[in-house]
């Protein structure tokens, strides 16, 4: 398992706050503390029958420090990853 570099981390971070306009207030508890996994997750794709397929989103999950709310960003919107072919 690797871990995200912590210069990729600020990326994201700046990133976020770039596209991220308004208030950062979590919707569930109402605090403004977040943070940014250092890993990559994922959500694996599946076709109308329920059937997993190949395809996956890589996401770049922030997660309020207080309630564990969490938010996913597409890590290669972010420029995390590079597309697949």
């Amino acid at each position: 398992m690797t871990t995200i570099p912590k210069e990729d981390i600020q990326k994201a971070i700046a990133w976020i706050d770039e596209h991220w306009t308004g208030q950062k207030t979590c919707p569930i508890c109402q605090n403004t503390r977040w943070g940014v996994a250092d890993l990559i997750g994922e959500v694996q794709m599946m076709d109308l029958n329920k059937e997993p397929i190949e395809s996956v989103y890589p996401l770049v999950i922030l997660t309020c420090q207080t309630c564990g709310y969490a938010l996913l960003f597409n890590a290669t919107v972010i420029g995390m990853m590079e597309r697949g072919n």
